[in-house]
C-alpha cells in the first residue's frame, strides 16, 4: 500500500492542485456556449422525460456529464418513493433549476478534464519509463494555464482530450501485454471521444493503425475480424453515448452539416485567410502558448516534444508512428476543409505532444554526462513546474477578486516602468487613476501621440467583430481576472481588463482611441 501511495503522489498532487484551482475559480462569469448548447439541452431532457437533447450541434456526451448532479436526488427520492417516477423527475428537475446548477455541472467538467493527467501519468509508467517522465507528461498537462481555464467551460473540448489520454494508456497496456481486450478499450476511449466531439473519430485510425502494426500484414484471417471488432465497439460507445445519431437521425445529420457549414463559411475574426494562416496558427497555438503562459517555456516544452517524437519514431515506431498519424491527419483535413480557428477546437493533440515531450526531456538526461549539466537542467524543471503552479492559483484568486481600480493602478505603474514608450490612456482608465488620485507619468499622451495605448479591452474596444484574434502578442500586458488567455479570445464576454496594446495592433482592430 505505501508502494502505491509513493508511485501515486505525484499525481494525486497534481490532480489535486488542478482540481482545487479549478473550483477556486469556477465562478468566472458567461460562456457563450455552456448555457444554449448544454445546460438548456439537459434541463429540457429532464422536464420532458425524454433523454434525447434533439440537438446535436455537439454529440450528446456532455449532457449526459451535466446531468450527473442530479442523480444522487434521483437515487435517493427513488429509494423513498420504490421508484415512483413522478417524485424522481421533480427531484431531478429540482436540482437543474438551481441557482448555482450551472457551477456545479462545471466541477464536473474539471475533474472529468483532470483525469487527463491521470492516464498519462499511468501510460508511461505501463511502458516502464519511470515515475520522473511519468511526472513530466502530466506536469504538461496539468500544470497547462490553458488546458486549466477551458477546463473549466461546460464544453466537450478537455473531455475530448480526457479520452485521448485513456486511448493512451490503453495502447501503452496493448504495447506491454499484447492482449486484444486493450486495443478495444482503447476503441472504447475513441467511441466516447466521438461522443463528446466530432473529430475524435479521427483518433480511430491511431487504433486501427496499432493493430495493423502489431501482426503480419498479410496475416488478414486475423487483421480483419479484429479491424472490424475496434470498430463495432467504437462505433457502439459512441452510439451510447448519442443514442441520437439512431433514434434522432434527421435532426442529428441536420446539425452536423450546420456547423460545418460554420466552420466553412467564418466566424467573425476567428476566420483564417486560407490553409496556410490556418496551420499557422493552430502551430503557433500549440507551440508558443500551450504548455506554458511563458512564451519561451512553452516554445522549449513544443521543442522537446518534436526531439521526443523523433527518438520515440527511431526506437518504436509500431507504437509512435500511429500516434504521430492523428494530429497529421485531423489536421490535414481541417485546416484545408475549414477557415474557422478556435483554440480550444485542438487540445485533444497536447496529450500526446505531453508524452512525447516527456520522452524529449527524459532522452535530454540520458544525453546530458555531466553531473552538474543534469542537476541545471533539474532545478530548471522544477523551477517551472512551481511558477506555472504559482499562475494557477494566482489565476483562480484574480477570478474571485475582482478590482478595476486595482488593475489601473498596477497599468499606471507598467507605464511608469517604460519610461522610453509613450502610452495613449484611455477615458475609463483616466477617470479612474484620478478617482484613486494617481499622478500619470509623463510617457501618459493622448492623441496623435503614442506607441501603444491603456484601455478596458471590453469596454473600449469599439466594434467586437473588428478585433484580432489569435495572436499571442495581441498586448504587451494584461491587468485583470484571468479566467481566459484574452490574446485568444478577445472578444470574449466576461469581466473587463485593462490591456496595453501596441498602436498597430489596437489600429488593426479598429480599437476607436487608436485611430
Amino acid at each position: 500500500m505505501k508502494k502505491w501511495l509513493l508511485i501515486s503522489a505525484p499525481v494525486l498532487v497534481l490532480f489535486t492542485l488542478f482540481v482545487v484551482t479549478g473550483f477556486r475559480g469556477v465562478d468566472y462569469g458567461d460562456h457563450w456556449d455552456e448555457v444554449p448548447w448544454h445546460i438548456d439541452h439537459a434541463r429540457a431532457m429532464v422536464n420532458s422525460g425524454l433523454f434525447l437533447p434533439r440537438s446535436y450541434i455537439y454529440p450528446s456526451l456532455s449532457k449526459w456529464l451535466v446531468l450527473l448532479p442530479t442523480l444522487p436526488s434521483a437515487i435517493a427520492t427513488a429509494l423513498a418513493t420504490r421508484g415512483d417516477p413522478v417524485p424522481i423527475q421533480a427531484a431531478m428537475t429540482a436540482v437543474t433549476q438551481a441557482p448555482d446548477f450551472l457551477l456545479t455541472a462545471r466541477e464536473v467538467f474539471i475533474v472529468v478534464s483532470g483525469l487527463t493527467m491521470v492516464w498519462l501519468y499511468s501510460a508511461v509508467l505501463v511502458l516502464r519509463r519511470g515515475i520522473f517522465e511519468a511526472t513530466v507528461a502530466a506536469c504538461c498537462m496539468g500544470l497547462s494555464w490553458e488546458f486549466a481555464y477551458h477546463s473549466r467551460w461546460v464544453a466537450n473540448d478537455c473531455v475530448l482530450a480526457q479520452f485521448v489520454a485513456l486511448m493512451l494508456l490503453a495502447l501503452a497496456l496493448f504495447r506491454r501485454f499484447r492482449q486484444d481486450r486493450w486495443l478495444y478499450l482503447a476503441a472504447a476511449a475513441v467511441g466516447a471521444a466521438t461522443g463528446a466531439k466530432q473529430p475524435g473519430v479521427f483518433l480511430l485510425v491511431t487504433v486501427l493503425l496499432t493493430s495493423i502494426l502489431s501482426l503480419p500484414l498479410k496475416d488478414w484471417r486475423r487483421q480483419i475480424p479484429r479491424l472490424t471488432g475496434i470498430c463495432a465497439v467504437s462505433f457502439a460507445v459512441f452510439v451510447a453515448t448519442t443514442p441520437g445519431v439512431l433514434l434522432d437521425p434527421f435532426a442529428f445529420l441536420r446539425d452536423a452539416r450546420l456547423i460545418s457549414t460554420v466552420y466553412g463559411a467564418g466566424h467573425g475574426q476567428f476566420t483564417a485567410s486560407g490553409p496556410i494562416q490556418h496551420w499557422l496558427w493552430v502551430i503557433t497555438y500549440l507551440t508558443v502558448e500551450f504548455f506554458s503562459p511563458f512564451h519561451l517555456v512553452s516554445v522549449l516544452m513544443a521543442a522537446c516534444a518534436v526531439f521526443g517524437g523523433v527518438m520515440w519514431t527511431r526506437r518504436d515506431f509500431r507504437f509512435a508512428l500511429p500516434l504521430l498519424v492523428f494530429p497529421l491527419l485531423f489536421l490535414g483535413i481541417f485546416c484545408s476543409k475549414y477557415v474557422v480557428m478556435i483554440a480550444r477546437n485542438y487540445l485533444q493533440i497536447p496529450p500526446i505532444m505531453s508524452l512525447f515531450a516527456a520522452r524529449g526531456i527524459s532522452e535530454l538526461f540520458i544525453w546530458l554526462k555531466n553531473r552538474w549539466a543534469r542537476r541545471a537542467l533539474s532545478l530548471a524543471l522544477a523551477g517551472v513546474a512551481l511558477a506555472q503552479a504559482v499562475w494557477l492559483v494566482t489565476s483562480a484568486e484574480s477570478i474571485r477578486h475582482y478590482d478595476p481600480k486595482a488593475y489601473v493602478r498596477q497599468a499606471i505603474a507598467y507605464v511608469a516602468r517604460h519610461p522610453k514608450e509613450q502610452f495613449r490612456i484611455s477615458p475609463q482608465v483616466r477617470k479612474i487613476a484620478r478617482q484613486e488620485h494617481l499622478v500619470l507619468p509623463p510617457n501618459a499622451v493622448t492623441a496623435p501621440l503614442g506607441q501603444a495605448v491603456v484601455m478596458f479591452g471590453r469596454a473600449e474596444m469599439g466594434d467586437p467583430g473588428l478585433y484580432k484574434e489569435n495572436d499571442p502578442w495581441l498586448t504587451d500586458a494584461i491587468f485583470g481576472p484571468r479566467e481566459v488567455n484574452f490574446n485568444w479570445y478577445a472578444v470574449w464576454g466576461g469581466r473587463d481588463r485593462v490591456v496595453v496594446m501596441p498602436i498597430a495592433k489596437a489600429r488593426a482592430g479598429a480599437v476607436p482611441m487608436a485611430r
